[in-house]
């Protein structure tokens, strides 16, 4: 079996368990709190990518974004767009050199839309750089 199916078997699992819970609640054999719980432990569950090299590149950029936001709030980076990005792309960078990963031109444009992918994925209030005059947000 490729990845591709076992992602597409995944796929159809996972529809046809929120199915289930559906009918299940809908005829009040569980409850609204049992579905919530499930809900709760689905959204905790981790995003992978694969285990490829963009799986690689996926995971480490994932981690260097919070990583990155934790060094904003201690001062460790500043709060600019440039300096988050910059931080954040040597993590990555490092990650891959730790894991013997190719890092070439390719892999570092990967890097670099994997970062904006997981800067959307930030709560609202952590995608944008705070502290500009009356509210207002810049970024």
């Amino acid at each position: 079996m490729n990845e591709t199916t076992v992602v597409m078997i995944a796929a159809i699992a996972a529809l046809l368990v929120a199915l289930v819970l559906l009918i299940l609640y809908q005829r009040k054999v569980i409850r609204e709190d049992t579905v919530s719980g499930v809900a709760e432990i689905l959204q905790s569950l981790p995003v992978t990518m694969g285990s490829g090299l963009f799986g690689k590149i996926w995971e480490y950029s994932r981690a260097a974004v919070l990583a990155v936001e934790q060094m904003v709030k201690t001062g460790k980076v500043q709060p600019d767009d440039e300096s988050r990005k910059n931080k954040a792309l040597s993590l990555v960078r490092n990650a891959a050199k730790v894991d013997e990963v190719p890092f070439g031109f390719a892999e570092k444009l990967v890097a670099d839309q994997c970062i904006e992918a997981n800067v959307q994925q930030l709560p609202r209030n952590q995608q944008k750089i705070t502290g500009a005059q009356d509210g207002e947000t810049t970024g």
